[in-house]
């Protein structure tokens, strides 16, 4: 055999081999079922009452944004997968024109699983101490890797202390909002409507001074409040019920939820010094306080009876006056608005008050979305 026939020899059996490892990977094989579906997720946003009904159906009175400090002027929203898998973290800032309504942020994620999305609103807020509201580094969840679940979940938030038993400060603002929702992702584009709520109860105090003199105004006292409250809303539990408004609407309301609390000793009583912005009430007029944002509490003064929780006392002219305990606020859940009604005149030996319980937001959706 010569050199020349040995060596054509040779090149057709390598061109053979070859072409016979190529059928062995890339020939007929069974269909794969796709690993993935990307789809499109739209996302909105609305400040609003959610589920905080209380067993009112309307909007109370001064409900509206009063300033900025009420609206979202940052967002950020996560959405996590069933496995734990952080799909994306992203955050929008609104200074600008903060919001009570963002609209919708489109995201491509994978269809056909259920989703579990956490908004947080107003993240960086700081005390005048320097910490923040939500100390945690939400930035710092990165896309691909699991969710810390505990420790979101676990964070409180904690009031700035003035001293030790008393007198705390109110929660810093921009206020803090946060929510988490699940949401079942169909195999198809799909939008969703989802709540944020004000991690806070705020109360607004509308005094009237029925006679014909100037009354000197002090302090303000509003008692039993919790020092800290969760992060997000934990253990909430919500009932339902007809409204007396017409009979057939079903209301939602809130029946329970938690405070990091250890019984009712971290109670402290919040004092409001009125002497330097509100000197006196003059005769024959209504004045109506600044907001005051407090948080959510569930303060039992007698444990198995009702209505016996909370009372506000009032300073005017070296002498307190204290209110008994307002028969319809057994708790401060967050995210609802405490009106209070006082009415004063120089014959004054105690409060005579009245408090409403609103919910507190803009904008009406299905209270069950999200649940």
């Amino acid at each position: 055999m010569s050199f020349i026939f040995r060596h054509n020899l040779m090149a057709l059996l390598i061109s053979f081999l070859l072409v016979g490892c190529s059928i062995c990977e890339d020939g007929p094989q069974e269909p794969q079922e796709p690993t993935s579906q990307k789809v499109e997720l739209g996302v909105r946003v609305a400040v609003t009452d959610g589920a905080a009904f209380l067993g009112l159906q309307s909007r109370g009175p001064l409900a509206d944004a009063v300033s900025d400090d009420e609206k979202m002027q940052t967002l950020r929203i996560i959405i996590v997968r069933p496995d734990g898998t952080v799909e994306h973290n992203r955050y929008y800032d609104f200074h600008q024109a903060p919001t009570t309504y963002f609209t919708t942020e489109k995201f491509k994620v994978e269809g056909g699983e259920q989703k579990k999305i956490y908004l947080f609103a107003n993240e960086n807020t700081t005390f005048t101490t320097g910490h923040k509201v939500a100390d945690y580094d939400f930035g710092a969840i990165k896309v691909g890797k699991p969710f810390p679940t505990d420790e979101v979940t676990g964070q409180d938030i904690e009031t700035s202390l003035i001293e030790v038993n008393d007198a705390l400060t109110q929660i810093a603002t921009p206020l803090f909002m946060s929510e988490a929702h699940e949401v079942a992702m169909p195999k198809a584009d799909h939008d969703v409507e989802l709540i944020i709520v004000r991690a806070a109860v705020k109360f607004t105090f509308m005094l009237k001074n029925e006679s014909s003199e100037n009354l000197p105004l002090e302090e303000l006292t509003i008692s039993k409040l919790a020092r800290r409250e969760y992060l997000l809303p934990k253990n909430v539990v919500y009932g339902s019920e007809i409204s007396e408004e017409d009979s057939k609407t079903e209301v939602q309301y809130i029946k329970s939820y938690d405070v990091p609390m250890v019984g009712n000793n971290e109670h402290y009583n919040f004092k409001l010094s009125l002497t330097d912005k509100y000197p006196q009430l003059n005769a024959n007029t209504t004045l109506t306080l600044d907001p005051i944002y407090l948080l959510e509490s569930n303060y039992d003064d007698q444990p198995g009876v009702e209505g016996r929780n909370y009372k506000i006392s009032l300073t005017l002219n070296g002498e307190t006056y204290e209110n008994g305990f307002f028969d319809n606020l057994e708790a401060l859940p967050r995210n609802t608005h405490v009106v209070v009604d006082v009415k004063l005149n120089t014959e004054l030996k105690e409060l005579n008050c009245s408090v409403r319980v609103y919910p507190y937001g803009e904008y009406w959706l299905n209270p069950g979305f999200g649940q």
